[in-house]
């Protein structure tokens, strides 16, 4: 993939912040801290070209994710997904609670009608 000068700019800048953290996703203050006002917008059109190669997700909040594509582009091998295997193993691993009245519980209408003919 072709980057412009300033699309290797900023993914210079998010391996520097990632290299910090080794997180994908980053505080988007973090990044353009570094910008310098004289760079500014083409720093942040280079951005937006960067989400637009999907390189970036950002959904408009304070926080981008560094996507797969992003992490190879700026040279790290993206980890594998353990997140389906997480749920499947803490489920096992947490042992269903036993009832101390082992008795099926009756519905209301059955309890009303016991009252009334006299049984508890």
């Amino acid at each position: 993939m072709d980057f412009t000068p300033g699309e290797k700019a900023v993914l210079g800048q998010i391996r520097v912040l990632y290299a910090s953290s080794a997180r994908t996703d980053q505080q988007m203050k973090a990044l353009t801290m570094q910008w310098t006002p004289t760079h500014y917008e083409s720093y942040r059109k280079a951005y937006g070209a960067l989400i637009a190669k999907r390189l970036i997700d950002d959904d408009g909040s304070q926080v981008f994710r560094i996507t797969d594509a992003g992490l190879r582009a700026i040279g790290v091998a993206p980890r594998p997904q353990l997140q389906s295997a997480a749920p499947a193993a803490v489920a096992q691993s947490v042992p269903m609670p036993q009832h101390a009245n082992p008795k099926p519980r009756r519905g209301l209408l059955r309890r009303a009608l016991g009252l009334l003919r006299g049984r508890a």
